[in-house]
């Protein structure tokens, strides 16, 4: 990291700029995170291009940025930190959607408040810490308690000028419901560090799809955390479908009684792009259920690792922790590295775990072809049913339909 790289950050208080200083001193001493076997040397994270950009909302977008959008109902659109386009009905009247830039223009103390402590806590992870140091991008979304969002809010968000630094605070109060699709794009080759908190109070419930779509010039750390409270019930449904390298970091926390959660993710590599997902659900509460579900496709000469960890803390008895992993492999030069892991420190639980690793069936597929498909198109079945854990959260037909035409044209089908 070159030591003299500092953002005029010319529309924070004095406050936050002391704060984001402090946090680049503190990367001097900090190392990057340890994930398997992954070459960092392939993500170029210190080499930076971080703008702080200032732009005003549109009645229209314009057709480059309509091009990633499948559905404009209840959408936000934030590119480099601005939300320059929004269409939402009024079941998001109660609900705040707010950028840290509407934050500091209105004086909000509450979103403020929320934005400014995050610039407080130090991170051991340099990744984590540089994505507060440098942020340029922030949205904050709050639900109120009690209420019930029927539709679901669909987030697009966008880096094309600048190196995208985003943080994302999502909270859910007591009773609330509510289903987000998140797609985070890219315009012109950048790097992108993103980061989400997700808090889901008692008896809350929220459905988080979230679909990765960056370029191949655009390497990536994703890092998605949520914490869920008693009776919580939190779905992550990941599509991590980056065509550059990227590294995913999905933490969930237990943190009440029957708190629960799932997270269902679908991972494609393929040409020579390095990926590494890193899925870990904590229990830190007595009767606490997560369950994790990994499907894989590697093609080409793509390396894919995934961790998978179920920790189930001393003291938190009938917490159940399950995980799966299965991941397809179309090329013999395509690397896999699956690990699932238990770690339980308590006798009264209920734990599992699996992964296999291999081409398609072949028994499937001879089923499929003796009912007259070609082989080809056999295959495309089989792979595209490793869709259906995020696939059936989907309501917009039309995303449904682009995610599905994605892993089609990555598929070369």
């Amino acid at each position: 990291m070159r030591d003299q790289l500092m953002v005029h950050f010319k529309y924070d208080d004095h406050n936050i700029i002391d704060l984001r200083k402090k946090l680049i001193d503190e990367m001097k001493h900090q190392s990057l995170p340890k994930i398997g076997k992954i070459p960092f040397k392939y993500f170029n994270f210190d080499k930076l291009k971080v703008q702080y950009i200032k732009e005003d909302k549109v009645t229209e977008l314009h057709q480059k940025i309509l091009s990633k959008i499948d559905d404009l109902e209840n959408i936000v659109v934030l590119k480099d930190g601005n939300i320059i386009y929004s269409n939402l009905d009024e079941t998001f009247n109660k609900v705040k959607i707010m950028s840290y830039f509407e934050a500091l223009e209105n004086n909000d103390k509450e979103a403020l408040s929320i934005f400014t402590k995050r610039f407080e806590q130090i991170d051991k992870d340099k990744l984590k810490t540089m994505n507060k140091a440098y942020q340029n991008s922030a949205l904050l979304i709050k639900v109120p308690k009690n209420v019930v969002v029927k539709e679901a809010l669909k987030l697009h968000i966008i880096g094309e000028k600048s190196d995208l630094f985003h943080h994302t605070t999502i909270y859910c109060e007591t009773s609330s419901e509510l289903t987000i699709v998140e797609k985070i794009d890219n315009l012109q080759p950048i790097q992108v560090n993103y980061m989400s908190d997700v808090y889901v109070s008692e008896n809350a419930k929220v459905n988080y799809i979230g679909i990765d779509r960056l370029s191949e010039d655009a390497n990536a750390y994703i890092n998605r955390c949520g914490h869920v409270h008693d009776n919580g019930s939190l779905i992550y449904a990941l599509g991590q479908l980056n065509d550059g390298n990227t590294i995913s970091n999905n933490v969930i926390e237990l943190l009440g009684k029957n708190a629960y959660c799932e997270s269902r993710n679908v991972l494609f590599t393929d040409k020579d792009k390095v990926h590494a997902i890193t899925v870990h659900v904590k229990h830190l509460s007595p009767y606490s259920k997560g369950t994790i579900t990994n499907h894989g496709i590697v093609k080409d000469k793509g390396y894919l690792s995934v961790d998978g960890i179920g920790k189930i803390h001393q003291g938190m008895n009938h917490s159940n922790s399950s995980q799966q992993t299965n991941i397809v492999t179309l090329s013999p030069d395509a690397t896999v590295n699956a690990n699932p892991y238990l770690l339980i420190d308590e006798y009264d639980v209920f734990a599992g775990h699996g992964a296999g690793v291999g081409k398609v069936d072949e028994d499937q597929l001879y089923y499929l072809m003796s009912r007259g498909l070609k082989r080809t198109e056999a295959e495309k079945l089989i792979i595209l049913g490793f869709l259906s854990p995020i696939i059936e959260m989907i309501s917009s037909d039309r995303i449904k339909e682009s995610f599905i035409k994605t892993i089609e044209n990555k598929l070369s089908f």
